[in-house]
């Protein structure tokens, strides 16, 4: 049901999880009573070989950690094309069977996509989610496509318990060996109408330029040769960051006091500070720690990414980010090499890695 007055909006959005926003709000037609958007911490992994049974059984492993703390915020499952006996398309999820049931019945050569949410209404968003996309075993023999997991939570419940969150996507990086993947701000939008809540997610987008962009799975194979962005986390795996290592003097340009790397067994993730860093432009597009990792790690980063949205709700107003808008955000922490010491300086501004915050005791030497 579409709002009718700014009033009933405001009601409406009074009975929601904090930050929540209307379904399709910014579109031509107005906004429906249901949460279409929300603010979150979102973690994404890009790993090969989601056919195989050691990779399910990774997805198991991080699905079984993720639920130590979602597990009574989850409210439906979303599966793509389910074959025989796995369940159907959309699934309460009190009523659904074990994730490693239900990936029993899928084939190597069937891919799938496994969407949990937290929305209340099953076509809903939350800011519990997880998503486990596998790609079968021809499209990754193909060497054109590789598997994508997802996992978010509040942002609320992550400045409290930042450590766990960095612990789970460690763990999750070491179980997949991931190739590369970050965690950061993001605007969860309701992938079943993820057309009319595109708007939404370009509108946050341009208010906060460290909020993630894009559907993760689908925009995996346009990653397999590179990374997307820098994140409070960021997964590199080590014949990538061996590179960089052997360019750069790690510890002089990614200060200890602000940045610390954690080997997850076959890279390592990069933690940019103590908590994730929003990039509000009414306070502080360009977040330092962001800045100066992106300087790092730049050359790792694909020159060119398609359309990070599919939709065609754009207006005037608020653009799609597709195109060159979607090479800009790419390069959005770029600076000129003569700003380097201007953004060490505003590092000094940010507050220190102390032990509330990070595992110092894991510190990896990467020089």
């Amino acid at each position: 049901m579409h709002f009718k007055t700014e009033e009933d909006y405001k009601v409406w959005v009074a009975k929601q999880e904090k930050g929540a926003i209307g379904g399709g709000l910014l579109t031509p037609q107005g906004g429906e009573d249901y949460v279409g958007a929300i603010p979150a911490i979102r973690a994404v992994l890009y790993f090969k070989e989601g056919f195989s049974d050691e990779m399910r059984e990774a997805i198991a492993q991080c699905f079984d950690d993720y639920l130590i703390y979602a597990k009574e915020h989850l409210t439906w499952l979303w599966q793509d094309e389910p074959p025989t006996g796995a369940g159907g398309a959309s699934l309460d999820f009190k009523k659904v069977k074990p994730i490693r049931n239900i990936l029993k019945f899928y084939s190597p050569m069937k891919a799938f996509n496994f969407l949990y949410t937290s929305g209340k209404e099953k076509f809903a968003t939350g800011a519990w989610e997880f998503y486990a996309g596998g790609a079968s075993q021809w499209q990754d023999k193909n060497g054109k496509y590789q598997s994508t997991l997802t996992f978010s939570m509040p942002i609320d419940w992550v400045g409290e318990n930042s450590k766990a969150f960095i612990e789970l996507f460690i763990k999750c990086a070491h179980r997949l060996k991931a190739k590369h993947g970050y965690a950061g701000y993001a605007c969860l939008i309701s992938q079943i109408r993820s057309d009319k809540n595109e708007p939404t997610e370009a509108f946050m987008a341009r208010k906060a330029w460290a909020m993630d962009v894009g559907r993760s799975g689908i925009l995996s194979n346009r990653l397999i040769t590179g990374i997307k962005t820098v994140s409070w986390l960021t997964a590199i795996n080590y014949e990538w960051f061996n590179k960089i290592r052997e360019e750069e003097a790690l510890n002089s340009e990614l200060p200890m006091n602000w940045f610390i790397g954690y080997d997850y067994g076959t890279g390592v993730v990069i933690q940019a500070g103590t908590l994730p860093l929003n990039g509000s432009v009414e306070d502080d597009p360009l977040p330092a720690p962001y800045v100066l990792l992106n300087r790092v790690l730049k050359p790792l980063r694909v020159e060119k990414i398609g359309d990070l949205h599919r939709g065609n709700y754009a207006t005037d107003e608020i653009p799609l980010i597709k195109g060159y808008l979607a090479n800009n955000w790419l390069a959005r922490f770029d600076i000129e090499d003569d700003q380097k010491l201007e953004y060490f300086g505003k590092l000094q501004d940010e507050p220190k890695l102390n032990t509330k915050y990070a595992f110092l005791d894991k510190r990896v030497d990467w020089n």
